[in-house]
């Protein structure tokens, strides 16, 4: 183990590290037993030893040292060649330099890996009858115009087939949650979010709308269809390599937050999209897999906030409204903590 004044010889120790020794002394520790695969010392437990000796943080501590077990426990079990120990890091490393702020590369893969999915389902667990809920996804913008029950979410230029949604927010005892804040966003018909369009327009097919007293809301809007994530980048080679595809199902996004109750983030799929099965980010789960009924009434159309004009317009619409109607289940704040702790989850 190094003292101070050798740390500081320039015969020990090069002009680089004596000038951050200017500003911190890292603590130095002897090297008093050797490492060996196949013996009773493994580098795995040199490398615990030494972090248990340096690192202050206990929950930094209990991470990383997890984090090593499963690396290690990995390499053992698989034996990587060095080939393809490279090939692993120069995609970790093409995630890095390809990640921008709309497209984050290392978002994508732990989407793509399902670790998102299990983070969600840890840190938000839904005691039995509640809505399952998902990851946001890139495009959750929090800040968005509030429009009444039963507004339009799209304008009249929007891509794509008539849509009314009708939904209610409860309770898991079945009592309705008035004035809870529904945040809304989707595709358009033709795949493209607002903030990703091929015509870049102000806001569209996104909105908030609060349950009326009777804990129900409703909007008009335009029927989302499926749309592919990414798949230029590292995280796209690795789909292909594994023989998967880059589609998304056609969904609908919403955050649900009321006083009380546990935030609510999950999407839900028309019966009709393909890709279901085969959802890249694994967000797709049985309960959110609504069937939507076709209505060709113009009477109630007109009762939905729609003009005959509007939903018969050649080309988009072929005279038909779609209707999508679904229950949203909450838990309490105080539900979650007691089930986290008896799912020991906590």
């Amino acid at each position: 183990m190094a003292s101070i004044s050798q740390m500081k010889d320039p015969l020990y120790v090069g002009k680089a590290i004596r000038a951050q020794l200017e500003h911190e002394i890292p603590k130095d520790l002897p090297l008093e037993k050797d490492f060996r695969e196949g013996s009773d010392y493994t580098i795995t437990d040199h490398v615990h030893d030494l972090h248990k000796s340096l690192c202050t943080d206990t929950r930094t501590l209990e991470l990383v040292t997890a984090l090593i077990d499963a690396l290690h426990t990995f390499a053992r079990k698989t034996k990587p060649t060095h080939a393809e120990w490279i090939k692993a890091v120069s995609l970790l490393t093409r995630a890095g330099q390809q990640s921008t702020p709309e497209v984050n590369q290392f978002v994508l893969l732990s989407d793509c890996l399902g670790l998102s999915v299990l983070l969600d389902e840890l840190e938000h667990p839904k005691p039995p009858g509640c809505t399952e809920g998902c990851e946001p996804g890139p495009f959750f913008i929090d800040d968005v115009p509030e429009i009444p029950s039963g507004g339009s979410l799209a304008t009249s230029e929007t891509v794509g087939e008539k849509l009314f949604f009708e939904g209610s927010v409860k309770n898991v005892e079945g009592e309705v949650i008035p004035g809870a804040v529904v945040n809304v966003w989707q595709a358009d018909g033709d795949g493209f979010y607002d903030v990703n369009s091929e015509v870049p327009s102000a806001t569209n097919d996104r909105g908030k709308i609060k349950t009326l007293e009777d804990g129900s809301f409703s909007y008009r809007g335009i029927l989302p269809t499926a749309y592919p994530i990414p798949s230029q980048g590292p995280v796209g080679e690795m789909l292909r390599a594994l023989g998967r595809h880059s589609h998304r199902s056609a969904h609908l996004h919403f955050h649900i937050t009321a006083p009380g109750y546990d935030d609510l983030t999950t999407a839900l799929y028309p019966s009709h999209s393909p890709f279901l099965g085969t959802d890249p980010v694994f967000a797709t789960k049985k309960s959110l897999i609504c069937d939507l009924e076709q209505d060709r009434n113009a009477d109630n159309w007109k009762r939905m906030g729609f003009s005959d004009d509007e939903v018969q317009e050649i080309g988009k619409t072929s005279g038909r409204v779609w209707l999508w109607r679904y229950n949203f289940v909450l838990p309490s704040v105080e539900a979650v903590k007691e089930f986290k702790e008896r799912a020991n989850l906590a």
